[in-house]
């Protein structure tokens, strides 16, 4: 029997970052993701695709897609010309269905964090689309994203509001502006996460998008 979106996205944020707990979560949700997310009308994917066409200057450079899900974001970067993908997620289940695209060149097991498990400034581009939320990935997450990227590479993330307020996200990003780590390019208007679901319509997120200094 199907699970309702709104019981999997309670028990994704009920997890409250236990990492066991998460990865059961998108393990067992994997095979409906898709269809899931999409049919809550979110526009995330839309927009982080809009916003890398105009910011990431070689599309056939190597993208890092942290935080890849099942591919959904690669699946519609992948015929815009993003032809050297690589994802990285901490849910097997997730990067099996990843796998099931074709469009990723390489596919690694890691978690977002302070330190990322690839070899430093090997990205052209950085994207992140969905995973920068509560209870998912830590703020030092851009700390890792930003030393995989190349020295002016774009780097580029979706911020959910409850993150940004009240999960460091927001100190993190003026911490990094203070430092002169990245230069901001621009922030997208702030959107509706879930438009099609009343129980999560208060929910709000950006695409922001900044580029690597260097």
């Amino acid at each position: 029997m199907s699970i309702p979106i709104k019981d999997r996205l309670q028990e994704v944020y009920s997890a409250d970052g236990d990492r066991q707990k998460l990865d059961r979560a998108y393990d067992d949700w994997a095979k409906t993701y898709d269809q899931d997310l999409w049919g809550t009308g979110n526009p995330h994917l839309v927009i982080m695709a809009g916003m890398a066409c105009r910011y990431v200057r070689d599309p056939e450079g190597l993208t890092l897609d942290a935080g890849c899900g099942t591919g959904m974001l690669g699946q519609v970067l992948s015929p815009l010309g993003f032809t050297r993908l690589v994802g990285l997620d901490a849910s097997e289940g997730m990067l099996a269905a990843a796998k099931d695209k074709a469009v990723y060149e390489a596919l690694h097991h890691l978690l977002l964090g302070a330190e990322i498990g690839l070899p430093s400034e090997s990205f052209d581009a950085v994207v992140a689309s969905g995973v920068l939320t509560q209870g998912h990935a830590p703020p030092e997450s851009l700390d890792g994203m930003l030393s995989l990227a190349k020295p002016g590479a774009p780097i580029l993330f979706s911020m959910s509001e409850i993150a940004m307020n009240d999960s460091g996200f927001g100190a993190k990003i003026d911490a990094l502006d203070s430092a002169g780590a990245w230069e901001k390019l621009a922030w997208s208007g702030r959107f509706q996460s879930y438009p099609f679901l009343p129980e999560q319509a208060h929910l709000r997120h950006w695409i922001c998008a900044y580029r690597k200094a260097g």
